[in-house]
């Protein structure tokens, strides 16, 4: 049962700029391409949220889904005065229940999100599956592990295990697979944790790993 209402919070939460957008606006045309646009991002974020989407950082996606929502809604409420004019009176009814709980929305996102940010992207997690690649045709997946280290400057990782192509020397085939260190962030805005790529060789064996480490 708590799953379950928890469940209808978290829509109607996700639902309310939507609401509130619909219920406010006056301009049809800028009505129409603004809620188009909120339902694109709503519908991106449950692409992933069933996992019918893999993306590098879900938890960055979910966290910004509401502060983006609202901005957007923001910017069209000023449009819509801009091209509707000022209202003659104060809203009523739903129209100002959806606008009350608008506002508190908003303001529980100012003072969530950063806190958020701090908790979900400051230790080392296991990279997305998707940091993972497929290995390149003529490769073969011997065996794949996970796993996390402990203390200061911990990461996690995924392991790819490779035998390369046949006929060609390990080390060769290993620097096939691009360079044997690289590093980028591994969000867009707001996760800049380090995603590191190692490739080295163990014997005849490729090994292809993925690190996530934590932002100290």
């Amino acid at each position: 049962m708590g799953i379950v209402l928890w469940a209808v919070v978290g829509v109607l939460f996700a639902l309310l700029p939507l609401v509130h957008w619909l219920l406010r606006a006056r301009s049809a045309p800028l009505r129409a391409a603004v809620a188009a646009a909120l339902v694109l991002w709503l519908a991106l974020t449950l692409v992933v949220a069933f996992d019918q989407l893999q993306v590098r950082s879900e938890a960055e996606l979910y966290l910004l889904y509401t502060p983006l929502a609202e901005l957007l809604v923001l910017a069209g409420l000023w449009l819509d005065r801009r091209l509707a004019g000022p209202r003659t009176g104060r809203p009523a009814g739903w129209p100002r229940a959806a606008g009350i709980a608008f506002r508190v929305q908003l303001g529980l996102v100012l003072v969530l999100t950063p806190l958020a940010v701090l908790v979900a992207f400051h230790e080392a997690d296991l990279p997305a599956p998707k940091a993972v690649p497929k290995p390149p045709p003529g490769y073969t997946v011997l065996h794949t592990g996970e796993d996390c280290g402990n203390g200061s400057g911990a990461n996690c990782w995924r392991t790819l295990y490779l035998a390369g192509p046949p006929g060609v020397p390990t080390e060769e085939a290993a620097d096939r697979l691009g360079p044997r260190r690289r590093c980028e962030a591994n969000g867009w805005l707001l996760d800049r944790r380090d995603l590191c790529t190692e490739v080295s060789t163990e014997g005849a064996t490729i090994v292809y790993r993925v690190l996530l480490g934590g932002d100290l």
